[in-house]
């Protein structure tokens, strides 16, 4: 794996059966997954489908794509559903 590639995707919405999709299994840069938000990005959508899981092999951290926006997903002993990124913002 090459150095800061460290979100693996482990849910595909693009996965169908036999097909493994086209992001399954892949690995990215954070700054792959969330783009900068300056004043040109805002109106660039989101590049990833909606339901996309990234997982942190380092961490264990999860992030998903919910409407357009990247979101923590909160760790299972924390009672709840998810709380969007506050440096996520699209």
């Amino acid at each position: 794996m090459r150095f800061g590639y460290y979100w693996k995707v482990v849910v595909d919405p693009t996965r169908n059966e036999d097909d493994p999709g086209m992001f399954y299994g892949g690995h990215f840069r954070w700054s792959d997954i969330v783009i900068e938000a300056d004043r040109e990005s805002r109106s660039i959508p989101c590049p990833w489908p909606n339901g996309t899981v990234f997982e942190n092999v380092k961490t264990g951290e999860r992030v998903v794509i919910r409407h357009g926006r990247v979101v923590r997903e909160k760790p299972a002993r924390v009672k709840g559903g998810a709380e969007v990124c506050s440096s996520c913002s699209l």
